[in-house]
Formats: structure tokens, C-alpha cells, sequence
């Protein structure tokens, strides 16, 4: 199995990436995430892969990490997700963020990830909920254990912010920056404090 390439990066778009390693081209699909970290045109780098091997096809895909590998080695041992929907879920959100999704019970943000509908987005987090996700997600994020997953202040919050207009992303990281407190309004109340003062 290809589990590692070295070599000179030849060939680069929108779905993926050509190394030429020893002369000979190895064509990888790798998410936005991976596209975004290599180096230009012309010089050597290293890709950690997953060969899927299909009955009509051997798919190569590379990662610019473990990290990014062990997550879509995770979201693949799903039913119903498959290596290319994987990365459709790797190139909207890093592994930190997939286990934060998949910790909360974070339904409507895994279903805006494009082609992954609300009940696959459930299936996600049923299957993958209490794994050990800390192989691709070192790092414990805030609020995370706190609200007991998909209910508690910090979802109810975040939802409220969203209804008076917030993006997603204002309002996660007004609410990541907020200590966890006790009830949903004071959640909402120190939140608007921190977006208040960003703008």
C-alpha cells in the first residue's frame, strides 16, 4: 500500500495534485485544507496518502498531514461515506473542527458541509460520537464537554446569534472566547460583548 510520497510537485488544481516521485507521476485527490499548505511549483514535498482501491478503480489520496489522514480514515469507516465525500467534509472544516461538530452533536453544521445532507450528517455523529477522535483532534475545544453535546447553552446560544443575523463562524468565535456559563442568555449577553468589541 502507497502510504507516504516524497517528490517533486509538478502538477497542481481545484481537485488535487501530480508528484513526481522517481520519474514517475503519482495523481493524489487532497482537500482544500492540504492543497492551501503546499509549497510552490517545482519543490520537494512530502504527502501522507490512503489508497482506496474500488473494483473499476485505485483512488490515491493525499493529505498534507496524519492528522488530516486519521480524520478521513474516520469519516470513511462511516456507512454511507465515501472517500470523495470524505474530503468534500475535510475541505470545509479541519479535524479539530469535525470532532468538535461530531462532540457537540453539531447536526446543522456538518449538513452545510456541500453533498452532505442532514441525515448522513446524523449518521456521522451517531457512528463516530465516544471514538476516540483525540487521534486527529489533540486538542480539547471550549464548551465542548461542557453543554453535554448537541442541547445546552452554548448550541441554544450560537442558534440565537444565528437568528439576529450572526454568521456561523462570528458566532462560534465570539462563543469559543466566552468561559462556559450557566445559562444560554448569559452566554448570549457575553458573547455580544466580544463581537461588540471586534467590530
Amino acid at each position: 500500500m502507497i502510504h507516504r510520497l516524497r517528490g517533486i510537485l509538478v502538477e497542481k488544481d481545484t481537485e488535487g495534485v501530480v508528484l513526481d516521485v522517481g520519474g514517475v507521476g503519482y495523481r493524489a485527490s487532497a482537500s482544500q485544507g492540504t492543497l492551501g499548505a503546499l509549497p510552490a511549483m517545482g519543490e520537494e514535498v512530502v504527502i501522507h496518502t490512503r489508497l482506496v482501491v474500488r473494483e473499476d478503480a485505485m483512488l490515491l489520496f493525499g493529505f498534507a498531514t496524519r492528522d488530516e489522514r486519521a480524520a478521513f480514515d474516520a469519516l470513511t469507516a462511516v456507512s454511507k461515506v465515501g472517500p470523495k465525500l470524505a474530503l468534500s467534509v475535510l475541505s470545509s472544516m479541519s479535524p479539530p473542527e469535525i470532532s468538535e461538530a461530531v462532540a457537540r452533536g453539531d447536526v446543522p453544521k456538518l449538513s452545510s458541509v456541500p453533498g452532505l445532507g442532514r441525515k448522513t450528517a446524523e449518521r456521522l455523529v451517531l457512528e463516530l460520537k465516544g471514538k476516540d477522535m483525540a487521534v486527529f483532534a489533540p486538542e480539547t475545544v471550549s464548551g465542548a464537554s461542557a453543554d453535554g453535546g448537541g442541547s445546552g447553552p452554548y448550541m441554544e446560544a450560537r442558534e440565537a446569534l444565528a437568528g439576529l443575523g450572526y454568521s456561523l463562524e462570528e458566532a462560534e468565535w465570539a462563543l469559543n472566547e466566552v468561559p462556559p456559563q450557566p445559562s444560554v442568555e448569559k452566554y448570549i449577553k457575553e458573547a455580544l460583548r466580544r463581537i461588540g468589541s471586534r467590530r
